[in-house]
């Protein structure tokens, strides 16, 4: 299948079946960032792919799932939401939930100065305003710029449940959500899913909300993202330093 058709594909997947107001101008910045990534990715091991029908629907697909539960959450009002994402990487699931929604103010959180290297360079490319951060996400949390002031946080690649809670939390306005990407097996796991986090959430100031569950075409897996909602402020301790929270895990 050539590009053109495996795009075509791509845009009447995600019309049908994730944000119907999909556009061929959002579809053409796509095409970009495929292209970027396949140019970078040996270079900086930006992602894991079988071929390059992995990128679009294991990644960029599966990002647009948050791009859905946003408008869900907002009813579709989602101009000039404030978004993190943290541990963004290659710039998932941020980058297409920018080119979904263009109107939303987006920062990217990857403390790999190679990866924002690539950052950089697709956000000149598309045009899209965001704002790059080379730092931690455990020290942004703790700085008064950062802190409390998302209506949103996204998380696709960080692995620790407990610590992708603590990291995220409390950038957090209250009142706003953070959004999980798990599978359905890992989110159901006794050690490392949402049975660990109960007593994290509880420090943190923040409650499940609910679990979406999609598949994706051409993977095996049961994916899903959980959502939950900020109801209190984090108190000043989180999120602690890396050497302590990695230690002592909430």
């Amino acid at each position: 299948m050539g590009n053109k058709e495996l795009f075509k594909e791509f845009h009447n997947y995600v019309k049908e079946n994730i944000v119907s107001f999909f556009s061929r101008k959002m579809c053409r910045k796509f095409k970009v960032y495929f292209y970027e990534i396949n140019k970078w990715r040996n270079v900086l091991n930006l992602i894991s792919i079988k071929n390059e029908k992995d990128i679009i629907y294991r990644h960029f697909c599966d990002s647009l799932y948050s791009t859905k539960a946003i408008n869900n959450i907002t009813n579709n009002k989602c101009s000039y939401l404030n978004i993190a994402d943290v541990g963004t990487g290659s710039g998932m699931p941020g980058i297409p939930v920018k080119i979904s929604l263009p109107n939303i103010k987006l920062t990217l959180v990857e403390s790999i100065a190679k990866k924002c290297n690539f950052l950089e360079n697709i956000n000149d490319k598309l045009e899209l305003n965001a704002e790059i951060l080379n730092k931690r996400a455990e020290r942004i949390g703790q700085d008064l710029l950062y802190r409390q002031k998302y209506d949103f946080v996204l998380s696709r690649a960080v692995s620790k449940f407990s610590t992708n809670l603590e990291i995220s939390i409390p950038l957090l306005k209250v009142g706003g959500y953070f959004i999980v990407y798990k599978t359905k097996k890992s989110m159901e796991n006794f050690k490392n899913g949402i049975p660990s986090i109960k007593n994290a959430l509880e420090c943190l100031g923040a409650r499940f909300e609910q679990a979406i569950f999609y598949d994706l075409p051409e993977q095996k897996l049961d994916y899903c993202i959980l959502i939950f909602k900020k109801h209190r402020n984090t108190p000043p301790l989180f999120p602690r330093k890396a050497e302590i929270f990695k230690k002592n895990p909430l």
